[in-house]
């Protein structure tokens, strides 16, 4: 751009007054400036060393410098302010051209003086820039910064939002004003840690928003006049370290579970170990876990029920998910559905006082992770009770076998003893049984043994254990009975016994049964008990086989 001068610096009084400036030891000549003098008709009359670049510039006249160069030939002096020139080297300059005329003694010609600016312009270029990048720091290590005045109100704001405001409307405003805690005035006067201070904030939505303020007062001493600092939002931040600590903590109680229930190794113990854990772990005051019996029927295996159970329970059943929650007055329910293998084997319910909160994602994903063992410790209790059955239960008719009976036998006889209600130890043999498996073979010997215990079943109470000691000998025991009521259930044993002649058809030696019946007696032990049910079958045996004997 062209420039009219209108400070002028005293100018020579003729072209060769000029051109003496330029001779050896002239102020020009060792100048550092580019200096040129043009004649009338716009010719290079002198020039310094520094002018290099200028001459080349001079000799193609880029239009703004002929124009400049027009109007001082007409007796005004011009300034170019910025004109790029490359000197002989190839290095550029950007030179300040100021141009003045010079006439005298008839002649009449141009002074160009130039002064470098490319250094001026580089530092204002690179203040710029640095002032651009520092913004851009700011923007980066801070939401909004600001000013206090000295009355601790917000001066100035910057940023595209304040705690969600217009930075215009915070001005005038104090930030106790937003401020949840009340270390707010110290968070912003500069007073708090040099690391910055956390406070939590009301945002324009009324939302929480936790900020780190970092704050430095304008003054060092004195009374406060004011403070300036920036303010960085870490509500993301803070939410994500609380889901670690949550997440730490969730992993922390299923450590704890786990060990918990691998230091019992019977199944049953397990879940009364992980409902004890899962109540203590939720503040639950009422648990209970059960298993999916037969038909779906819910078989409990610990706890306490609840008579709003089943509500529950049926709306987990409906959920895709296997979980529901409940109220039941001032309680709430969870219920969690245990699967293996796809398979719904159990379920977890909990009950808590309504006064503790709603159930919180540590307590699902708790509950979620004991659900899963739950499933597997189900399934353990019941493989367990399959072997113990299998350990103790006849093959073929499903009764127990000798040792599952000695068992149960010594557990009902030392209760009857305490109670003092008596009963009777039954021995069964099946007579003439050989003849079946000799005749017919043993398919039917075995049908027909399974056809005897079907009659103790009938003929028996439920509650009476029954059990096959090998071979054709069954044994059976009759809590809380008299005499006279065994020998009505001998008699109807050996009526319904005539019906196992089907198995052995034309034999002349008949199917029935021998019983050898011994009634408890007070201070009898088991031993003692056994022998006298013996004693009675051997009567039997030597005196002739399908009848009965009760020994008192």
């Amino acid at each position: 751009m062209v420039e009219q001068q209108t400070d002028l610096p005293s100018l020579p009084k003729s072209i060769a007054a000029a051109a003496s400036l330029f001779e050896q030891g002239g102020p020009f000549a060792a100048d550092r400036n580019p200096a040129v003098l043009l004649d009338g008709k716009g010719n290079i009359r002198a020039a310094n060393a520094a002018a290099a670049g200028l001459v080349s510039v001079l000799a193609t006249a880029p239009a703004e410098l002929a124009a400049a160069i027009r109007t001082v030939a007409e007796g005004a002096p011009a300034r170019l302010a910025a004109l790029e020139a490359v000197g002989a080297d190839g290095k550029s300059q950007m030179l300040d051209l100021s141009l003045l005329p010079c006439a005298g003694a008839g002649e009449s010609g141009i002074l160009i003086l130039g002064r470098d600016i490319s250094l001026e312009r580089a530092l204002r270029s690179a203040l710029i820039d640095s002032r651009q990048r520092f913004k851009e720091l700011i923007d980066a290590a801070a939401d909004f910064t600001w000013e206090l005045d000295a009355d601790g109100a917000f001066s100035f704001v910057s940023g595209p939002l304040a705690l969600g405001h217009p930075p215009g409307d915070l001005i005038g405003r104090r930030p106790q004003e937003f401020a949840i805690a009340d270390d707010a005035a110290r968070a912003f006067d500069g007073s708090g840690p040099h690391g910055g201070t956390e406070i939590w904030m009301r945002g324009a939505d009324q939302r929480p928003l936790c900020l780190l303020v970092q704050g430095q007062p304008l003054t060092a001493h004195g009374p406060f006049r004011g403070a300036r600092g920036l303010a960085r939002d870490i509500t993301a931040q803070k939410a994500r370290e609380t889901e670690l600590a949550e997440a730490r903590h969730r992993e922390r109680l299923v450590v704890h579970l786990l060990r918990s229930l691998r230091r019992s190794i019977d199944p049953a113990e397990a879940i009364a170990m992980a409902l004890t854990t899962a109540i203590q772990a939720v503040g639950a005051d009422q648990g209970r876990v059960a298993r999916f019996g037969p038909e779906d029927a819910i078989q409990p295996l610990g706890g306490d029920a609840s008579a709003a159970d089943p509500d529950l329970i049926a709306a987990a059943l409906a959920a895709p998910e296997g979980v529901a929650l409940g109220q039941d007055g001032e309680r709430l329910g969870l219920a969690f559905i245990c699967r293996h293998d796809a398979r719904r084997v159990g379920l977890l319910i909990l009950w808590r006082d309504a006064a503790r909160g709603d159930w919180l994602a540590d307590d699902l994903f708790l509950l979620g992770e004991l659900a899963e063992q739950l499933a597997v410790l189900i399934e353990q209790l019941k493989g367990q009770e399959q072997l113990k059955q299998l350990s103790t239960t006849d093959a073929l008719t499903g009764l127990l076998n000798r040792r599952g009976f000695e068992t149960t036998l010594a557990r009902v006889v030392d209760r009857a003893r305490l109670e003092h209600h008596g009963g009777a130890l039954i021995y069964v043999d099946l007579d003439n049984f050989k003849q079946i498996n000799d005749r017919f073979g043993h398919a039917q010997g075995d049908a027909a043994l399974v056809a005897t215990a079907d009659i103790l079943r009938h003929q028996l109470r439920a509650r009476d254990p029954i059990g096959r000691l090998g071979g054709d000998e069954f044994v059976a025991w009759m809590d809380g009975i008299d005499r006279d009521e065994v020998v009505a259930r001998a008699v109807a044993l050996q009526t319904d016994a005539k019906s196992l002649q089907r198995f052995a058809p034309g034999s002349d030696k008949p199917l029935g049964f021998s019983i050898g019946i011994a009634l408890l007696r007070e201070g009898d032990s088991l031993d003692v008990l056994m022998a006298r049910a013996d004693e009675a079958m051997y009567r039997i045996k030597h005196g002739g086989k399908g009848s009965y004997v009760v020994v008192d």
